[in-house]
């Protein structure tokens, strides 16, 4: 009781020093956690760029080289002869970036050691063409409009892991999803803005290489991706001018790690069963993305870590300082105590208490203080661009968007508990280390030196 009635005397005495201790504390935990935060919202800005091109459950995509084939050009001798009804003609063909693989290839890649899961996918262009009626013609020329194509990106999903690959990234608006009895039936998932372009909605048919397909659903991508998603057994169907046989092939294997730590262990495990292929990481992705969000990134993990850092450093500096100042302006008091009978582990314990109260006050401050600063970023954070390449999964070809696309963010910085204390336990830690080392030098004093101080 005499303990906790002498701290409260003692910390009522010294306000104005308890307080400035605690404030530089508080300054260095905000920045910790201020700076913490901005680097987590950097992170998750980029995971959900890396989402919505990767898919949000794959850690490794396999891509096979491509072949040497020129791309097909014109109209590969189509008939455009107007017959009694509107009809599409179709010029289908893999992206040119890619190879086809044997679908077994997704059963070999399964059984390595680590793998979660494995989908295989099929993404194709898709350059239709829409001949009309020759009621529509009304004995007129076919018009020029006619010779240029309706160009599209198809991508068979595998309904078995639709959270698999670049469809794990979209969110359904409206309809539903593909599901696993979807595998054998002309049904499709429509991106949101390609059934916007072309004013299609639920229950509508949307034709794609050469088969018609009801639309189930609609999808919002937040990196924009393929235009038509059909399961890959009817993407593997089409057969409409396409360079080679698609049945039992896809171009894209996309594999779910058993754990995060397994990733580097098991591209290597599938580089080693499939040399020739390509084996991309959401890591070796994530450094190709560029613009103002890698800037920020490389800014918070440098110049953020280290300014955090010299703060801290800083602050428990100037406790330890203020602390050793207090004891040395109070020899007398100390010195008197220890000849009225006080251990020196007793006088220590007294500063200790009063550093310890004074490490939560700093805490309780720093805390308010780092959520002042992730509420500032993220109210007056500027957004964020992300230039990234195209998912080597999606399809590229002539008529499609620049596989380089620029994605705008808006920064967050969340604050989760776990850093908020580790922020208490450093501002303790600062506190206690100034206690400790003032201390030490209260146990240095002598008796009788404090008493020829006293008036």
């Amino acid at each position: 009781m005499f303990f906790l009635t002498y701290l409260r005397r003692e910390l009522r005495q010294r306000t104005r020093q308890a307080v400035f201790i605690a404030l530089g504390l508080a300054v260095g935990v905000g920045l910790v956690i201020t700076v913490t935060a901005a680097s987590a919202g950097v992170r998750q800005a980029q995971a959900k760029v890396l989402h919505s091109l990767y898919g949000i459950g794959t850690d490794v995509t396999v891509a096979a080289p491509a072949p040497k084939r020129p791309p097909k050009k014109g109209t590969g001798g189509l008939s455009f002869k107007p017959g009694a009804a509107t009809r599409y003609e179709d010029i289908l063909q893999p992206p040119t970036d890619l190879g086809e693989m044997d679908a077994a290839t997704v059963a070999r890649i399964a059984r390595l050691h680590g793998v979660a899961a494995a989908a295989g996918g099929l993404s194709l262009v898709d350059q239709q063409f829409t001949v009309p009626s020759r009621d529509q013609l009304k004995g007129r020329p076919l018009p020029p409009s006619a010779l240029i194509p309706n160009t599209f990106a198809i991508n068979g999903v595998d309904v078995a892991h639709t959270g698999l690959g670049p469809y794990g990234s979209g969110t359904l608006t409206a309809g539903r999803s593909l599901a696993a009895s979807d595998a054998a039936a002309n049904v499709a998932v429509v991106d949101a803005t390609y059934a916007a372009n072309h004013r299609l909605q639920v229950g509508s048919t949307v034709y794609a290489g050469g088969m018609a397909f009801k639309v189930v659903g609609i999808v919002r991508q937040q990196q924009g991706g393929d235009d038509v998603y059909v399961p890959l057994a009817r993407a593997q169907a089409m057969s409409v001018n396409t360079p080679s046989d698609l049945r039992g092939k896809v171009n894209q294997i996309y594999v779910a790690a058993a754990g995060a730590s397994s990733v580097p262990a098991l591209r290597d495990a599938i580089s080693a069963l499939l040399p020739d292929s390509t084996v991309t990481t959401s890591g070796s992705l994530a450094s190709a993305v560029s613009g103002s969000l890698a800037n920020a990134s490389r800014l918070a993990d440098d110049l953020g870590r280290w300014t955090a850092v010299a703060a801290l450093l800083a602050a428990f500096g100037v406790a330890a300082l203020l602390t050793m100042a207090a004891v040395t302006r109070r020899t007398a008091e100390f010195g008197t105590l220890r000849a009225l009978g006080w251990s020196g582990r007793r006088v220590i314990a007294q500063i200790m208490g009063e550093s310890f109260v004074t490490g939560v006050l700093g805490a309780v401050a720093g805390v308010a203080l780092g959520f002042g600063g992730a509420g500032l970023i993220r109210l007056f954070a500027p957004s964020l661009s992300a230039t990234v390449a195209q998912n080597p999964g999606s399809a590229q070809g002539p008529g499609l968007d620049d596989p380089a696309r620029t994605v705008d963010l808006h920064l967050t910085a969340p604050v989760t508990l776990s850093v908020v204390l580790v922020s208490v336990a450093l501002a303790l830690a600062g506190g206690l280390l100034a206690g400790s080392l003032g201390g030490w030098l209260a146990t240095r004093l002598r008796p009788a030196e404090a008493l020829r101080r006293v008036r």
